[in-house]
């Protein structure tokens, strides 16, 4: 029999909503997945904005009168220097993105964390779901300190203080590729559970660059080849949960394999395989 494999839905559930919106967490949510997977970046006003880009991406954003943003012109849009009003008034899903075709076309917009928070937690109170958990990723690049977010102590303080103002500590993964900012939550706040992001490199040339083991060990799925590599990460005292499985071929391939989670924009299609087991 093989094991249970957890279900996070990657930007709520980007291959058929507006990614890190409230329609795509609230659709994964009622799909029923284990994990909202989520990406945080800092306004110029101090504020936890749901974003994967520290600016406004010419992929599927759009500006406040509706004009698409060119690719050249994108990184003038430094949410970083921009208030968290003027944010939201950037239409984040009437474009829709090339690269997921049927996602559908809603008007809507950069959320904060705190608002995403009370919004799933009010549905899943309404619709009488189980509880979910989020696993929430600081987006951070250390030559981008000062330019694109703050330095790692002031954003992790930032992201835990909205956590804990809504007291769902218990729920919460913290998740970066920027070590720094694992390094400062285990300093500051060990209590929480948190998963090192990685794209490259081999196991153990990426844990020489952290001084403690993290719970979860989070690469591109197309680093693990074998069963080997899922036994040397188990053997390290680590989970592993690939990040983004999104055939049909690669979920069935990571489950066979035996990791401990999954991360896709296609949670469905997790699902689908998963209630075969």
């Amino acid at each position: 029999m093989e094991k249970f494999v957890e279900l996070q839905g990657h930007r709520g559930h980007r291959g058929l909503f507006p990614e890190n919106t409230l329609p795509a967490f609230l659709s994964a949510l009622n799909l029923a997945v284990d994990v909202i997977e989520l990406d945080v970046v800092i306004s110029n006003d101090k504020k936890v904005v749901v974003s994967h880009e520290p600016f406004m991406s010419s992929q599927y954003m759009l500006t406040p009168n509706g004009k698409p943003i060119n690719k050249s012109q994108e990184k003038l849009y430094n949410l970083y220097e921009m208030t968290y009003d003027e944010i939201k008034t950037f239409d984040a899903g009437s474009k829709g993105n090339k690269r997921f075709p049927s996602q559908q076309k809603i008007k809507t917009y950069k959320p904060l964390l705190t608002e995403v928070f009370e919004v799933i937690e009010k549905h899943i109170q309404l619709k009488k779901l189980n509880p979910i958990r989020y696993n929430i990723e600081l987006k951070s690049v250390a030559e981008e300190y000062g330019i694109w977010q703050p330095f790692p102590e002031e954003m992790v303080d930032l992201v835990i203080k909205v956590i804990q103002e809504k007291k769902i500590d218990r729920q919460i993964i913290l998740q970066s590729f920027d070590v720094r900012i694992l390094e400062t939550i285990q300093q500051k706040y060990p209590k929480f559970i948190l998963s090192y992001l990685v794209e490259e490199g081999s196991l153990d040339q990426n844990l020489a660059k952290i001084s403690f083991t993290p719970q979860i060990y989070s690469p591109d799925y197309r680093l693990i080849n074998d069963e080997n590599f899922v036994l040397q990460v188990h053997q390290a005292n680590m989970k592993l949960i690939p990040w983004t499985v999104n055939t049909s071929k690669d979920i069935q391939r990571m489950i066979s394999l035996g990791v401990d989670g999954i991360i896709s924009d296609y949670p469905e299609k997790v699902l689908k395989y998963r209630s075969q087991l």
